[in-house]
């Protein structure tokens, strides 16, 4: 079972947002908490497990502050010993104070927030916000209301050194939200380190994470520092977490208890200072439960848990996020900006995206490199059948085709068995035009064409061959005369 809204165990606690309920968001050195705050009624937060929101750290008093569920809501001191902060500014004993959604409230080291809105509130509108914010000199395009509510439970989550795992669907984001934590993180000046768990065998992950000292297995020729060691004092992101095996598993819950590294075919160890995240679109509940995963590692690993929603319950973002990858596939194939029509976006918008954000950057890369006009139309995106806008059987035999490489207007319908022919065929043809003029731009020079392309030599010298091209001839050396 995924976690929806909210699912706490222990000290697991994930945090997804949810607009239209109001729910206090709380985060202290060790856990985490999430409550929700009805309508007209109070929520008692304080170190006494009397409370309703019971914060276990000696700088919070036991009974230190209430919440009051009011439109706005509000915030009332009890007398606590740290006293109580509301964006910065401390509130005197007994004083009740309007707290708006996003605003940071302290209770001594806890930081906590509203989010969600009251039934009634007047607040901006999603669709008038800021479609793109920046965090420290990188965009991110936050659109839609449950992923502002993501980004500031975010801005919470980075100030501390909790844990993180980051839940949601392949190609949803995951990587981004990482990122975000790091950047705008205390760590942020330091190493920030990513190992994508299921890419490597675990023999060599586990080198990529630990090290090696020199001689420690067949071509190991000198030492070498693993991502644990370069990341001290940063941040370590693990991808596809849960696709560690077991004894992986064991190996990483050591480091995360002693805080010390040991390289493979070493005897001494070195101390480490690293903030995980990880990141995975499976259910570690349940493979916590059926064994696949090691408990003790999941409690280590999950100080929270946040849910990144996928991208069909977020479409007031998709023709944000196309415009965004139409800018930059023009930029990287240095050609000038291109438009999409409308019908074309409404295609993007009304679509459910299984593969979320790297699908739709997929399909857009696709239609930017088959369009040879000045707009992006419905005939450049991905034909029906390949999982892109299912069309009804009544206009099936009305699908135009990708257009031709000379022609700037859609071409002669072809029949609806060819359309994936002739859409291989557009992209080969494009492909080959692109080498032909590389190599001639360089000279034959197949190094410089494939730096010029983007691609490796390998890759270049394979197409080359597929395509026909005349290879030049290897100087022979004198000795061969």
């Amino acid at each position: 079972m995924r976690p929806s809204e909210e699912d706490t165990t222990g000290t697991e606690t994930h945090v997804q947002a949810v607009p239209g309920r109001p729910q206090v968001v709380a985060m202290w050195p060790g856990g985490s908490a999430v409550k929700e705050l009805a309508p007209g009624q109070t929520l008692r937060v304080g170190r006494s497990r009397r409370c309703d929101l019971c914060i276990d750290h000696p700088s919070v008093s036991r009974e230190h502050a209430v919440f009051h569920g009011t439109s706005p809501a509000s915030v009332e001191d009890r007398g606590s010993t740290n006293g109580t902060t509301v964006a910065g500014e401390r509130i005197a004993a007994g004083e009740r104070v309007s707290v708006q959604r996003g605003q940071v409230v302290a209770l001594g080291a806890a930081v906590l927030v509203i989010r969600g809105e009251f039934e009634g509130e007047v607040g901006e509108p999603a669709a008038r916000r800021a479609a793109v914010t920046r965090s420290n000199g990188a965009n991110v395009i936050v659109a839609d209301e449950a992923m502002h509510e993501l980004h500031r439970v975010v801005e919470l989550v980075a100030k501390g050194e909790l844990s993180v795992i980051l839940l949601g669907e392949t190609g949803v984001g995951k990587d981004v939200i990482a990122d975000a934590i790091h950047r705008r993180s205390p760590r942020v000046d330091a190493a920030y380190m990513r190992v994508n768990c299921a890419a490597l065998p675990d023999s060599l992950l586990e080198s990529e994470l630990f090290g090696y000292e020199r001689g420690a297995f067949t071509g190991a020729v000198q030492a070498k520092p693993g991502l644990l060691e370069l990341a001290d004092g940063g941040t370590l992101l693990l991808d596809e977490i849960a696709e560690l095996a077991l004894p992986m598993q064991a190996k990483l819950l050591r480091v995360l208890e002693s805080r010390e590294v040991t390289r493979v075919g070493g005897l001494k160890s070195r101390s480490v200072d690293v903030r995980f995240i990880c990141a995975t679109n499976r259910d570690l509940v349940s493979l916590v439960r059926s064994g696949a995963f090691r408990q003790d590692l999941y409690f280590r690993l999950n100080g929270i848990s946040l849910v990144i929603p996928p991208l069909r319950q977020r479409r007031t973002e998709i023709a944000l996020l196309a415009q965004a990858f139409i800018a930059h596939a023009c930029l990287e194939a240095g050609r000038p900006q291109l438009l999409i029509t409308a019908e074309a976006m409404s295609h993007l918008e009304s679509y459910d995206w299984p593969g979320n954000v790297r699908e739709l950057s997929n399909v857009i890369e696709r239609a930017v490199t088959l369009c040879t006009g000045a707009t992006i139309d419905v005939h450049h995106l991905p034909p029906a059948g390949t999982g892109f806008g299912q069309p009804d059987a009544a206009d099936s035999l009305q699908r135009p085709t990708v257009p031709t490489l000379h022609d700037s207007e859609p071409a002669t319908t072809e029949p609806t068995l060819g359309l994936h022919d002739a859409a291989r065929r557009a992209v080969q043809s494009i492909e080959r035009r692109r080498i032909a003029e590389a190599m001639e731009r360089c000279g034959g020079n197949q190094t410089r064409a494939a730096q010029l392309l983007r691609i490796s030599r390998r890759t270049l010298v394979a197409r080359l061959t597929d395509y026909g091209f005349a290879r030049p001839l290897k100087k022979r050396s004198p000795e061969a005369d």
